[in-house]
């Protein structure tokens, strides 16, 4: 149970990884800087630990000859899944942009486990880990889903081009589950979660760098430090090292489905959080008791997984 509080707080992260960097692009004006900044920011931290821990930034002959090609795509699929998010963002808006790639990510993560894909511990799908992922589907719909149903016009027809927008959000929720265990799995080849999660940002950190620079928005970046701009903006590349240092460490430890599940809970309650009370620049709004039924399914959902 105490790897499972570990993951649900990583889970905590990601609304403040977001808050932070949707904060930072008011002040750049540009999705590719503020990717450029959160990965550097995250690849500098990562590198002054391993620094701090003695440990070689880059991996030896011996560790590259052990790692699956597909080892080192950890960081190309994050910024893949990126850009595939801004794209959803315009074109499903923000409901659907959350709830399809979760449901994505927890139904791949436990196809990953139940097969053993990316080399991970084989998991066999069971009757328990069905009552959990449905009660976890159960606590997401009535934490999100139900309440923003009543917001919405009853008379909205759904095109076969939102139908793609809407298959292409569920996949890109598979691609971030598989990015969990492909960490995992370099960090087992490299022997290190922190140099594992190192070695994946600065292949990221690299890409995005020259993206910005062939479309010429590193000038940006002189603005934005000009700019008075609150401290916890910085925090995006923060949180974004630590979780992916949570899905190298975790995942090989516990399987992909239970270190989503636990994920997940944990970013709806630090959500709920941050809208009951304004935090990081939230739009504050009350918490129903139907949100509160839907995150106690949630936490029994992460229990019966121990069960």
């Amino acid at each position: 149970m105490g790897i499972l509080t570990i993951a649900l707080l990583i889970g905590m992260l990601v609304p403040v990884q977001t808050a932070a960097n949707a904060r930072m692009r008011i002040s750049v004006g540009s999705v590719w800087v503020v990717t450029f900044i959160s990965f550097m920011v995250s690849s500098l931290l990562l590198a002054l630990i391993s620094a701090m821990m003695r440990m070689p930034l880059l991996p030896s002959a011996a560790q590259i000859a052990v790692t699956p090609w597909w080892g080192w795509t950890g960081g190309i699929i994050a910024l893949c899944t990126i850009i595939i998010t801004i794209c959803l963002f315009c074109a499903l808006g923000q409901l659907q942009t959350t709830i399809l790639p979760l449901l994505g990510q927890l139904l791949f993560s436990l196809v990953i486990d139940h097969f053993g894909l990316f080399g991970s511990v084989r998991i066999p799908f069971s009757a328990m880990r069905m009552l959990a992922m449905l009660l976890l589907i159960a606590g997401v719909l009535l934490v999100v889903v139900i309440p923003n149903l009543r917001k919405r016009k009853t008379s909205q027809t759904i095109s076969r081009h939102v139908l793609l927008w809407q298959l292409s959000a569920i996949i890109a929720g598979c691609l971030m589950a598989s990015i969990g265990v492909i960490y995992g799995r370099l960090g087992l080849c490299l022997g290190s979660a922190v140099q594992a999660s190192t070695m994946s940002f600065f292949i990221a950190t690299i890409i995005i760098t020259a993206i910005c620079i062939v479309n010429r928005k590193v000038g940006r970046m002189r603005m934005f430090i000009r700019k008075g701009n609150p401290w916890w903006m910085w925090l995006g590349g923060i949180c974004g090292a630590i979780a992916v240092f949570g899905n190298s460490w975790l995942i090989p430890q516990i399987g992909a489905g239970a270190f989503f599940m636990a994920l997940l809970l944990g970013q709806m309650l630090l959500s709920l959080l941050m809208e009951k009370y304004g935090w990081m620049g939230a739009v504050q709004k009350r918490i129903s008791y139907v949100q509160i039924v839907g995150v106690a399914l949630m936490m029994v959902g992460v229990v019966v997984l121990k069960i």
